[in-house]
């Protein structure tokens, strides 16, 4: 259907070339669904194909998967059309300060790691411009500081462009109910002013990545058998995450300048 939005409240899809939309359940659903944005949810209406997890051309321009109905002359005649919503956030002065105190504090520690670093580096074919590009024997992390609000389709669609690109991208933000969450490799560290994180002083990583813990299955051992639900007495590994580990087994994890760049979940 090429004329269509979804509905994220009724979970339905909408089809406008339709007099009824589709559903003739639903007597008032053009008026609901051509009201003005500023007197609805601006989530209401979601882009079909960002919507079945395809890469939208409009979202090419910066545009949110959100979508508004309007009035079109076609052919000679009034038709509905769906378009995209435009992104309404502006990065704030702190906001674009925390940005650039992450992208040197993520550079300085790579770089003092031995591993070779391109602040903004841009792609071979110049589709994208990743904050930190870090390079070394076991391949290419595209590093990306997120500190001002992102859509879910834009972090997807970032994330399989550096793909392409022969690169691992990893996300970090301070904010934890932010968009990157889940959605692509990431890492959350506390949300400090921007004077901190460009500070030597250590920054927590409170989620996102995981490491490696081998541990014995005895009685004295705070997790029980993942076999049995027991203790075995043998010895387990696992990929854990910092908040979910024991403070006797898992010490924090930090982010500073002498410490290696962690490993995102995937």
């Amino acid at each position: 259907m090429a004329n269509g939005v979804y509905h994220t409240k009724y979970g339905i899809t909408i089809n406008l070339n339709f007099e009824d939309l589709g559903h003739p359940d639903r007597p008032g659903l053009l008026e609901e669904i051509t009201q003005p944005v500023g007197e609805r949810d601006r989530d209401l209406l979601q882009c079909l194909t960002d919507y079945r997890g395809g890469h939208c051309q409009c979202a090419l321009a910066d545009k949110t998967p959100w979508m508004f109905v309007r009035r079109q002359r076609r052919a000679g005649r009034v038709v509905w059309v769906a378009a995209h919503l435009p992104l309404t956030h502006a990065a704030t002065p702190e906001e674009s300060d925390k940005h650039k105190a992450m992208k040197e504090r993520i550079a300085r520690s790579a770089f003092r790691h031995g591993l070779d670093v391109q602040v903004e580096a841009r792609s071979s074919d110049g589709r994208i411009v990743t904050d930190v590009l870090v390079s070394g024997a076991g391949g290419r992390v595209g590093r990306e500081a997120q500190y001002s609000p992102i859509s879910a389709s834009r972090v997807r669609r970032r994330s399989g462009r550096a793909r392409e690109n022969g690169m691992a991208p990893l996300w970090v933000t301070g904010d934890a109910s932010s968009e990157i969450i889940d959605r692509a490799p990431w890492t959350r560290v506390d949300d400090v002013p921007w004077q901190r994180i460009a500070s030597p002083l250590v920054v927590i990583v409170r989620g996102g990545v995981r490491h490696l813990q081998i541990w014995k299955c005895t009685a004295s051992n705070e997790r029980s058998c993942p076999e049995s639900g027991s203790h075995c007495g043998r010895f387990h590994s696992g990929w854990i995450l910092p908040a979910c580990a024991s403070r006797r087994n898992a010490p924090p994890l930090w982010m500073n300048s002498s410490s290696p760049v962690p490993t995102a979940n995937t």
